[in-house]
């Protein structure tokens, strides 16, 4: 298509031939377009270009980029050179980006899912069986802490005595 002298009038290479201009998107895309791909949508070209990982530059100014029909672009790559046909065969379509939540997704066999999958169930009764537990002991300590409470204040000499009995008790 650029170098057929038919599009020259909207279609050619820039002057160091690394890079190539669209003239009169409105033109191009009813003239051109349409005979060299199965629609004439400028957007869906730049789509393309953009998918083999070319660059676009809007080379009009942003006064005149309502009108379509007289905006100029220019597309680059650089294996897209002037002259250079053998480097046409090393431009390929970008791979789409996996999605990253399966980025770090192992397949495993069916034996070790299985494991695995059996040994989460174990850590999930586990943990809960750990925060029933859990709970037990902060009861017990509340228990314990207002058994305290209640015989620091009923016997005589308030907690001091049961310090000295505790020590008593101890040797």
């Amino acid at each position: 298509m650029i170098n057929d002298p038919k599009s020259a009038q909207f279609i050619t290479w820039t002057e160091l031939g690394t890079s190539f201009v669209v003239q009169n998107v409105g033109e191009f895309s009813r003239t051109i377009l349409g005979s060299h791909f199965k629609h004439n949508n400028f957007s869906s070209f730049v789509r393309q270009l953009n998918m083999y990982g070319f660059h676009k530059i809007n080379r009009t100014p942003r006064a005149q980029r309502s009108s379509a029909d007289v905006q100029t672009w220019e597309f680059s790559h650089h294996k897209f050179l002037r002259g250079r046909p053998d480097l046409l065969e090393e431009i390929k379509r970008k791979a789409l980006e996996p999605d990253p939540s399966l980025k770090h997704r192992v397949e495993l066999p069916g034996e070790v899912a299985a494991q695995l999958s059996q040994m989460r169930d174990d850590n999930r009764r586990l943990v809960t069986a750990l925060h029933a537990e859990k709970q037990k002991v902060d009861r017990l300590a509340n228990v314990t802490k207002a058994m305290y409470d209640l015989l620091t204040k009923s016997l005589p000499g308030g907690g001091e005595s049961l310090v000295t009995i505790h020590r008593a008790r101890m040797t």
